[in-house]
């Protein structure tokens, strides 16, 4: 094992040591998702999302075309589904840090149906889609922080808010001026959208592959995406809960690779708190084509002798044989398993590579 995660292995045991966190429960955090394809559930747009919102769900919202691919392989018919995207009256430009309109030199003046966010380009303001991968600038106080790695408006978003406070918003002259000799001549993203659609759950996503072209304010999920459809239709619905949300890496890499890989990326290594979050994972892996095992966050203590994730001991525990592997005889990282026994956990040797499980926060576009 190298230096750096028995460092890292010693420091989070010592934490979870001195903050005494041996039972450390807040509620499931994974984002679940319930599938009601009863027909006599069928309701329209609005009614769908009341009787999500009435368990603490709202109506699902698709992030990537992965997730798109997970609900039709859980046997999603061609438009029988709602989704949680819906028109609004008019479009809406804001700042997602929700700071006021009060200087604008943006070009945009028509966006249809299309997610528009805007970058700076030397002092100018460009307008493209929200999917397009761009370097970006978050802000922190009066500090302003270009990040190269390119993502998409809704990844940078998330990136800022994590790491700092979130994309930059600009409010006279002279900070625009500012924000520009820190881009160093690239195109970057700033914290100004453009969209007259918007996600039940409040929560920020590129996701916008129509199907069709029709002057309608509802969705449906089709084989190609999303089916602009009225909202007076009735139609089945899937409700979903929770603010993470799984990542799949195919990538080949051994257990501290792949811990740094989702920090820097992502969140972190998937963690499961509760039996609810285990049955999350399970459906994932019944429905990807990506073979396990997958790395998952659990380590063990070589001085304490327990398993423990980045900042708290395991709880719930879901191991192969129903038996916690114990010193001197097990290996010192944890995966979990697809084949046969799909969903159970089981040790590994740290320094063997396999895929891995991420977790990555769902971000809002408004902030709580």
């Amino acid at each position: 094992m190298s230096l750096s995660l028995t460092v890292l292995m010693m420091t989070s045991v010592l934490l979870v040591l001195s903050l005494g966190l041996f039972d450390f429960t807040v509620g499931s955090h994974l984002q679940s998702v319930s599938f009601f394809s009863e027909e006599e559930g069928r309701m329209n747009w609005t009614g769908s999302l009341n009787a999500c919102q009435s368990t603490g769900s709202s109506l699902v919202t698709v992030y990537d075309q992965e997730d798109l691919n997970a609900l039709l392989k859980n046997g999603v018919p061609r438009s029988d589904f709602w989704s949680g995207l819906h028109k609004n009256k008019s479009s809406v430009t804001t700042w997602s840090d929700g700071n006021s309109l009060a200087f604008n030199i943006s070009q945009v003046t028509s966006i249809g149906d299309d997610q528009i966010c805007e970058a700076m380009t030397n002092r100018t303001w460009r307008a493209f889609n929200c999917s397009d991968r761009k370097p970006f600038m978050c802000y922190k106080d009066n500090n302003y922080i270009l990040i190269t790695e390119e993502k998409d408006w809704c990844q940078a978003l998330q990136y800022c808010r994590r790491h700092y406070t979130d994309l930059v918003s600009i409010s006279n002259k002279t900070q625009n001026d500012k924000v520009s000799e820190k881009g160093k001549n690239k195109t970057f993203w700033i914290g100004l959208q453009h969209d007259q659609w918007t996600w039940a759950d409040g929560s920020c996503s590129t996701y916008r592959n129509w199907s069709n072209s029709k002057e309608n304010s509802c969705s449906v999920f089709d084989t190609m995406g999303l089916f602009k459809l009225k909202c007076e239709n009735v139609k089945k619905r899937i409700c979903t809960k929770g603010n993470m949300r799984i990542k799949v890496i195919q990538n080949n890499y051994t257990w501290e690779e792949a811990l740094n890989y989702c920090e820097r990326k992502h969140n972190g290594l998937l963690w499961i708190e509760d039996e609810e979050d285990q049955k999350v994972v399970e459906q994932w892996l019944n429905h990807t084509d990506v073979e396990g095992p997958f790395w998952i966050g659990l380590r063990q203590s070589t001085l304490f002798g327990f398993w423990i994730w980045k900042d708290r001991t395991v709880g719930y525990s879901n191991w192969k044989n129903d038996k916690i592997p114990a010193m001197p005889m097990s290996n010192r990282c944890g995966v979990i398993v697809k084949r046969n026994t799909t969903g159970k956990w089981k040790d590994e040797d740290c320094w063997r590579q396999h895929h891995f499980l991420c977790e990555e926060e769902i971000v809002l576009m408004n902030k709580k």
